[in-house]
């Protein structure tokens, strides 16, 4: 009997980018990855593609690679919050990029419904990182009141605030209280 091969692709772009969403959640990052470039190949400005081959990099720690695919991401969409967001954490892990990514995420916060907890937190961490303190406690302090109303926000990104909150006072040394004069 003979062999039957097929020699085109039946899947669309879109579906090997939810095929490939499927073995992320599953922890194959590396069919994950397979699936997000077979996306890209037949349709070169996939914006999920591109972000989502950009997150397999990032959890591999290829830092170079992902953010090559968030700008491609950010080509296709410039000022996208998500793939901002995302780059944004490609420079808090890799150290590299962090004012490129202050001043992208700093566009994002500013547009209405870009003042989310979650990307001023990431904004906070940036600066943080960047040894901008005050700066950073302030976009901290913004994301940790608006999440905290009426279920703005789940409690694992509470927490994750706080966590940061945490590490933004242990770099900053706690000055000691001016003592009062006596008269």
């Amino acid at each position: 009997m003979p062999k039957i091969i097929v020699l085109e692709d039946p899947l669309t772009a879109a579906e090997h980018v939810e095929l490939g969403v499927a073995y992320e959640r599953k922890g194959e990052l590396d069919l994950a990855k397979r699936e997000y470039e077979r996306a890209i190949g037949k349709e070169k400005s996939h914006f999920r593609a591109h972000v989502n081959l950009g997150n397999v990099f990032l959890a591999k720690k290829e830092y170079g690679q992902a953010r090559a695919e968030y700008l491609l991401a950010l080509e296709i969409r410039p000022k996208e919050a998500e793939a901002t967001n995302n780059l944004a954490w490609c420079a808090i892990m890799s150290g590299e990029g962090t004012e490129e990514a202050i001043v992208r995420m700093g566009d994002v916060v500013r547009e209405p419904d870009g003042r989310r907890p979650e990307f001023l937190d990431t904004l906070g961490v940036l600066l943080m990182k960047a040894n901008r303190p005050d700066a950073a406690g302030e976009a901290l302090d913004e994301a940790e009141t608006l999440c905290r109303k009426a279920g703005a926000c789940p409690d694992n990104v509470l927490r994750e605030i706080r966590e940061h909150r945490g590490d933004l006072s242990k770099r900053i040394p706690a000055t000691s209280p001016t003592p009062a004069l006596i008269k």
